[in-house]
């Protein structure tokens, strides 16, 4: 759980990351600049980077499945539990969890879950130990790694699982007899079970299946990846055929090549292994700027100083500071409060103390926590109905806390609605920051926000970048106001936050979630013509920061 995620973003605020992806590729932005201009708007022009894949945005969850028991050398087995030992003690990140399962006829959780710490040891002194007869299976770690993981992607937040790659090292001395054994292994597939009496082609077939099986969890549950990794181990001047022949089948079903080892060199091999965090082609899916301070209404521009979804003037008419996000500080915003019906007002008794009657508990939920670090806490997101563990519940590429704001739903996808009908979408209304819910054609025109994207010169490790112009954005004179954060300092008046949102994501999955990158520059303007800084406000890549 986290309360505060996006770091060094602005003097005065720790805002949180926005993870998100849409479907709105770099190439519709426009290529040119546009729009009236003037003391009340301002512009960001620099260059951003898509981030690179690592650290604790991006979990590394190794499942090793180690065959044991009777018929395996035991110079393999003491050599593989070196190995093992090796591999989890030489990292030192803690994105990298593991779990381990031991296997022979059936298998064992020996650590049914991910961990990094004294029970990882505990596991592998397990399958040192472990004793077993009767017929080899390799179904059975593959059908329990189905088990582990799935449990692990559904009790996870989406997001999380979502940039997470799972390695499943399925480590094996001898061949698979399945086919030999339908007691032991019921279920096996028909198809692989017509290639019999060729039980090695019955196994092979079988385990490819199981394989895909265990991949295919992956894509169910929107996991960045789920990869199978098998490394026979045998000290035979000639190696088993079969078992060779059936690991490799598991190899091209799970994505990977075949590893071989003998005792001697499988520490090298394991530990040789890509343990890296997910890495995949990530391009721009959406760009995103919001001024949390301007709220656009029925072709109107509202001060918002708290920027908590109430304009300063709606909340001097029902009895809300305009300078507090919370009024009654019962955990729940004035805007959230407002628009589910709830009374964010601070109800006194005829002395003038606050009576406590507004104060909104909701069970289940912590006030402090922001679990996916959207800005909206896990209180909040559960009387919106928005889910605490993704920053864009619908997935079509807006955060939760811009809709919220904008005016559009973060329950129900809108890249393609057009409540007000007035031609453009809703996703465009929130990203040009209009009124998805009024016919603003004209005010788009005059107020919306412009964007230019240029691909240009990937990094040196090639990663895409890309020079951005973003414009016409509106700044309004706000009220000095206390800085959310609880330090006790007081922001000045005619302070604007401005978030712009650098959202990336695969070029394929264009309603997955992705990764967020965020900057957050302060404008102050007093009106009708003071603007500080006056000009153009310039960024480089180092100034977004990379969130959860």
């Amino acid at each position: 759980m986290r309360s505060s995620l996006w770091r060094g973003s602005s003097a005065l605020l720790s805002l949180a990351a926005l993870v998100v992806t849409g479907c709105t590729d770099a190439g519709l932005y426009a290529a040119g600049e546009g729009g009236p201009s003037g003391p009340d708007r301002s512009e960001f022009k620099g260059t951003v980077c898509v981030p690179l894949a690592s650290g604790e945005a991006f979990p590394v969850k190794v499942l090793f499945a180690v065959e044991g028991g009777a018929g395996v050398d035991r110079a393999i087995v003491g050599k593989t539990v070196e190995a093992l030992t090796a591999v989890t003690t030489q990292f030192s990140d803690q994105n990298i969890t593991f779990s381990v399962i031991g296997y022979h006829a059936i298998a064992q959780g020996f650590l049914g879950s991910f961990a990094r710490d004294e029970r990882v040891a505990q596991s592998i002194a397990q399958y040192n130990a472990f004793q077993q007869t009767g017929p080899v299976s390799h179904r059975a770690p593959l059908k329990l790694a189905q088990s582990i993981i799935s449990g692990d992607m559904q009790t996870g937040c989406r997001g999380q699982v979502a940039r997470t790659r799972y390695f499943i090292v399925l480590i094996l001395a001898s061949a698979d007899t399945s086919c030999a054994n339908p007691v032991f292994n019921a279920g096996i597939d028909d198809q692989c079970n017509r290639l019999l009496p060729d039980e090695a082609q019955c196994s092979s077939c079988e385990l490819a299946r199981v394989t895909e099986e265990l991949k295919a969890i992956g894509k169910k549950y929107g996991a960045g990846e789920v990869t199978i990794q098998p490394v026979f181990v045998t000290d035979a001047p000639m190696p088993d055929v079969t078992a060779r022949y059936q690991a490799a089948a598991i190899a091209r079903a799970g994505g990977t090549e075949l590893k071989q080892a003998t005792s001697d060199n499988v520490e090298d091999v394991l530990t040789s292994l890509n343990y890296a965090s997910l890495q995949r082609a990530l391009k721009l899916k959406r760009l995103v700027a919001m001024n949390r301070n301007a709220l656009s209404r029925n072709s109107e521009v509202l001060v918002d100083s708290d920027g908590d979804g109430v304009s300063d003037l709606q909340e001097g008419e029902i009895g809300t500071d305009a300078t507090l996000t919370d009024t009654d500080f019962d955990g729940i915003s004035d805007g959230v409060e407002v628009k589910m019906g709830l009374k964010p007002m601070v109800i006194l008794d005829a002395a003038g103390a606050p009576t406590g009657e507004n104060i909104d508990v909701i069970k289940g939920c912590n006030y402090a926590n922001d679990e996916d670090g959207d800005r909206l806490n896990d209180c909040e997101e559960r009387v919106l109905g928005t889910d605490s563990c993704i920053t864009d519940t619908d997935g079509d590429g807006l955060p939760d806390l811009a809709e919220f704001l904008g005016g559009s739903n973060p329950l129900i996808a809108e890249d393609l609605a057009d409540d007000d009908r007035d031609g453009l979408p809703n996703v465009g209304e929130i990203t040009k920051h209009t009124d998805p819910i009024s016919a603003d054609i004209a005010f788009q025109q005059e107020r919306g926000y412009g964007y230019a994207v240029k691909e240009v010169a990937p990094t040196a490790d090639g990663r895409a970048c890309y020079e951005l112009d973003i414009y016409n954005v509106t700044v309004v004179g706000t009220q000095k106001r206390p800085s959310p954060d609880g330090t006790g300092l007081v922001i000045p008046q005619g302070t604007n936050d401005i978030y712009i949102y650098f959202q990336v994501g695969r070029d394929n999955d264009p309603r997955g979630t992705g990764i967020g990158s965020l900057f957050v520059p302060q404008i102050r303007f007093t009106p009708p013509a003071t603007r500080k800084p006056r000009g153009i406000v310039t960024f480089t890549p180092d100034d977004f920061v990379t969130g959860l």
